[in-house]
């Protein structure tokens, strides 16, 4: 990871200060990919894994709609799969809002993951701080195919993540590192890196 923040991607604005990734900003930015039924769902589930990670699962939830994967990672399949390595923090909140939703033409999936499972069936990947399996190793995995890596613990980016989850405030804010993102081809949003916190590993 850089250690002081580059440049932001070719076509994402600068802001003139961090901005808060939250549901409500989401609203205003496509507003057809959130529902008003889906946010009830989420302030329900957080009944069952705690109002912060039922808050990280709405996000999470809307990442696919942000990033474009190669054609070899879309070819014959039929849906977008969100992987969860096990332990899963979000109880029933990720899960429930994920049901029923669309990205174009292909359903989003929601699985839960350990080690012995292909990587190569993800194209998000949530990475908890003490998953199941070898951390590093689970990561280096992933580095080498294109998935969208998300985790919430401090070292993530460090680690070779892509999307780091961070609660400041009660709000979930994230800091993204396009380096390992272009490595494999997996493109993301200028309006994600525009709602980042910090954006690393941008060309200088």
């Amino acid at each position: 990871m850089i250690n002081t923040p580059g440049p932001r991607a070719s076509g994402a604005a600068v802001p003139s200060a961090p901005r808060a990734f939250t549901v409500t900003r989401l609203l205003l930015i496509a507003p057809a990919l959130l529902l008003t039924a889906g946010l009830a769902t989420a302030s329900a589930a957080a009944q069952h894994s705690g109002p912060e990670y039922a808050r990280k699962a709405a996000v999470v939830s809307k990442f696919p709609h942000f990033a474009e994967w190669p054609q070899s990672a879309l070819r014959d399949r039929r849906t977008i799969d969100v992987c969860v390595v096990r332990p899963n923090p979000f109880g029933e909140a990720l899960s429930a809002l994920i049901a029923g939703e669309r990205l174009g033409d292909r359903t989003l999936n929601l699985r839960y993951i350990d080690g012995r499972d292909r990587l190569d069936r993800c194209h998000v990947l949530f990475v908890p701080a003490r998953p199941a399996v070898d951390r590093q190793v689970l990561l280096g995995r992933a580095a080498a195919l294109p998935i969208l890596t998300v985790g919430d613990y401090a070292s993530f980016l460090d680690e070779g993540g892509i999307v780091k989850l961070r609660m400041i405030d009660g709000r979930v804010r994230f800091e993204v590192n396009v380096a390992p993102a272009g490595r494999v081809g997996l493109r993301l949003s200028s309006q994600l890196l525009q709602m980042a916190l910090n954006v690393w590993g941008a060309p200088q």
